[in-house]
């Protein structure tokens, strides 16, 4: 029987109104990469929250080489090796490098107490050898790369002498270069022993990586494969719970007259000369690199930044869009890249997130219906299919993919007609994507105009009706969905 480095039996987790996870088990072994998989909600974070000590378990049993454990806190799950790296990376940005590995147990200098920085640079220098990597120890950590700051992260978890390490969503910042050398570094690490749990939703990375996969769905343990004998379908039916035919569900929806046009825009030192339109029931996609300028002209379409020259025509007529209200009055939705820091209230409850657009609509004077919200709010809930315990609860308790889907309730409660959905299914699971693809769809049916910037390629070749390029602020070429292909898009991207 293989060795066990991890053990987790029936665990169940409670919160108010919810049973977040219901009799879960997962195990690992040492030296194994073990992806754990599942839409938002499915109970992953609570798992990892309880094996990192930070919610204590209403049910189950934890054993760690086959020894009984109990973590009541942060420090008893530390203690016995387990480190966790979360998406929001935890480094001290205005100290070194050496300093974020040995933080609390900096080496000092006999009868003086002062720190040994001779000592320190040199003992990070072999710890992050250990990794295969040569960063210099004294650099400041506020000045490295997001893939450096983990490589930091990895270190200290290492010389605290880690023996499970929990990445999640480790590549979300990463580019193609540093996943590569991340997944050399994990590599590293299990040659050590160093068990890692693998949190992603990225499928082809959990192929590329794991050695088993065990999927959560609605708080329930839907089962453990070996990667190399899962398929892509079968993981996703395992997540979404049925078939998905299809991932992208483009429909042939028939096009209609030009909603907007844009002529000549000009945004100063970013993007010039910029000119295309958007017809009724069209997704228009707009795919640049980092830095091409895509995200300035979406956001000055929209009255965020300052358009500098150029002509904006909504249904046949000339207007200036100054200010996000303007947008909004001319029925323009605007689905933000961060939904946390530009779409949500995180603190209000899903009700207000959906009805705050609109309200205006919903009373008279300074009273608001708050029957008339409620109902508004029950009908998107229903509609986009957003998984919540109430109209009440917190928007900041939900899920990436609900979060997302309320964004979308409250463009959709404004009776938009045009709608620029920037990056929308950015770090979202499987499931929500397919769901938010389906109402992209339906808005198009309907008669509405979408811009869809998105850097996934696979996502804008598939659900874009036309694709427009955009390099260095200049519009280099523009594709039918049939014409389009990846090689096409990343010539002209990087003209």
């Amino acid at each position: 029987m293989e060795e066990k480095l991890l053990e987790m039996r029936n665990i169940s987790k409670r919160f108010p109104g919810v049973l977040a996870l219901d009799r879960v088990s997962f195990d690992l072994r040492p030296g194994e990469v073990h992806g754990l998989l599942g839409e938002n909600g499915a109970g992953k974070s609570t798992l990892i929250k309880i094996l990192a000590g930070d919610y204590s378990k209403d049910e189950g049993e934890m054993s760690l080489h086959g020894e009984p454990v109990e973590f009541q806190r942060p420090s008893d799950s530390k203690d016995r090796g387990i480190r966790v790296i979360y998406q929001e990376l935890n480094t001290l940005d205005t100290l070194s490098v050496a300093e974020n590995i040995f933080v609390g147990d900096l080496p000092r200098k006999k009868g003086l107490g002062t720190v040994d920085w001779k000592t320190l640079n040199n003992q990070a220098k072999k710890v992050l050898a250990r990794l295969l990597v040569s960063i210099n120890p004294k650099r400041i950590v506020g000045d490295l790369s997001v893939h450096e700051k983990q490589i930091v992260e990895i270190a200290k978890a290492i010389y605290k002498q880690a023996v499970i390490l929990v990445m999640d969503e480790p590549t979300a910042a990463l580019g193609e270069k540093d996943t590569q050398s991340l997944f050399n570094i994990i590599k590293n690490l299990k040659s050590q022993g160093v068990g890692v749990v693998y949190i992603s939703h990225r499928l082809k990375e959990v192929f590329e990586v794991t050695d088993r996969v065990t999927v959560l769905r609605d708080g329930k343990k839907i089962g453990t494969v070996n990667t190399k004998e899962a398929t892509r379908d079968t993981l996703i039916t395992m997540m979404v719970g049925r078939e998905l035919k299809e991932m992208y569900p483009k429909r042939e929806v028939p096009i209609g007259d030009t909603i907007l046009e844009v002529e000549n825009l000009t945004i100063n030192g970013i993007a010039e000369d910029i000119g295309f339109s958007l017809r009724e029931g069209e997704n228009l996609g707009l795919f640049g690199l980092l830095g091409s300028g895509r995200q300035n002209i979406v956001r000055a379409l929209y009255g965020i930044d300052k358009i500098d020259g150029g002509k904006i025509t909504i249904n046949g007529k000339v207007t200036v869009i100054d200010t996000p209200a303007k947008a909004l009055r001319l029925k323009m939705g605007f689905m933000p890249i961060d939904r946390k820091i530009e779409g949500l209230a995180l603190s209000l409850p899903v009700v207000s997130n959906i009805t705050m657009a609109n309200i205006d609509n919903l009373g008279s004077g300074f009273f608001i219906d708050r029957s008339l919200e409620r109902e508004h709010g029950e009908k998107w809930i229903k509609d986009v299919n957003i998984k919540t315990p109430g109209l009440d609860t917190e928007v900041n308790s939900l899920s990436g993919g609900n979060q997302q889907k309320i964004v979308l309730a409250k463009l959709l409660e404004t009776g938009a007609k045009v709608f620029i959905m920037n990056e929308p299914t950015r770090g979202i699971d499987v499931g929500s994507k397919v769901d938010i693809y389906q109402m992209m769809e339906c808005l198009c049916e309907a008669g509405a105009g979408i811009i869809m910037i998105s850097s996934d390629l696979p996502e804008i070749l598939s659900m874009s009706d036309r694709i427009i390029v955009i390099c260095q602020g200049k519009v280099t070429a523009e594709f039918s969905r049939q014409d389009a292909n990846q090689e096409k898009l990343l010539h002209a991207a990087t003209i």
